[in-house]
């Protein structure tokens, strides 16, 4: 009977262990999740030539950015990018740009060029969101395009090397300039004080020699896996994993706690006394 006792308690204390592991962490349920992958933090740096600062202090390479964040590089810098919707920014020499929002879940993105060069590669964006920059100049809002820019104190030129990106100046002085155009792939267009320039067939040579003053050197693939934090999908595996092996040994030695009691019980039952057969 008392074997029978402990074996019910030790079940109870094994329920009660599993009841504990199964639920969640204080502290960190979903909409933390959600806050913390769609909130402040906007991407990481995945490329770095010379010197590039975040706020003013050096960055490296898978430096998080978040957004507010002011981005610069000096005279022989340049910076990529990586956002967390898979669009590129590549960043030029003597540029200085701001992402002011960037919601991977909607697609909505809003960067701040005050000057210097970037090229942007933008990931195909949903209906309902939309790529765009600002600069003293223009408004430059794109759906998923591969384009340049390089903003200096006169104006903006936009160079688009796939897709096709709708330009808007900013309060031009001539009423009779073109306030919106669209420039297609292969164009470019210059937008200053007076509005928006024609459009410019963009030679081979001016494609090649702007994309090279924007191109960082490729991070390697072993780096970002040695650096990349464990996503937290593989740590909930490990603990299901951990969860079900106990469960099971849990299970196997109440089961062969019962039969090594009944065994014991059997055991140690005293036997009927022995009998004289009559004479």
């Amino acid at each position: 009977m008392k074997n029978q006792i402990g074996a019910q308690q030790f079940q109870r204390v094994v329920a009660l262990f599993l009841c504990f592991l199964l639920s969640p962490p204080a502290g960190f349920g979903v909409s933390d999740i959600d806050k913390t992958a769609a909130g402040e933090t906007v991407g990481r740096i995945t490329g770095v030539v010379s010197a590039g600062a975040r706020n003013g202090t050096r960055v490296s390479l898978r430096d998080v950015v978040r957004t507010k964040d002011n981005l610069t590089t000096d005279k022989l810098g340049r910076m990529r990018v990586e956002l967390h919707d898979g669009s590129i920014l590549s960043i030029g020499s003597d540029t200085q740009l701001r992402i002011v929002s960037h919601d991977f879940l909607t697609g909505e993105t809003l960067v701040d060029l005050v000057n210097g060069q970037l090229r942007s590669r933008v990931v195909k964006i949903r209906r309902s969101g939309k790529f765009e920059i600002t600069t003293p100049h223009a408004t430059i809002t794109a759906l998923g395009t591969d384009f340049f820019l390089d903003v200096s104190a006169p104006s903006t030129q936009i160079i688009v090397y796939s897709g096709v990106v709708v330009v808007a100046g900013r309060e031009p002085t001539d009423s009779a300039a073109r306030l919106v155009l669209d420039v297609a792939a292969g164009q470019n267009v210059v937008v200053d004080g007076k509005g928006i320039s024609h459009l410019q067939l963009t030679p081979d040579d001016m494609e090649q020699q702007t994309i090279v003053q924007t191109t960082a050197p490729e991070e390697p693939e072993t780096a970002i896996a040695e650096n990349e934090p464990t996503p937290r999908k593989s740590s909930h595996v490990a603990r299901n994993t951990l969860i079900g092996g106990l469960a099971v040994g849990a299970i196997v030695g109440a089961v062969f706690g019962l039969r090594g009691s009944k065994s014991q019980a059997t055991t140690s039952s005293p036997s009927p006394p022995t009998t004289i057969p009559a004479h």
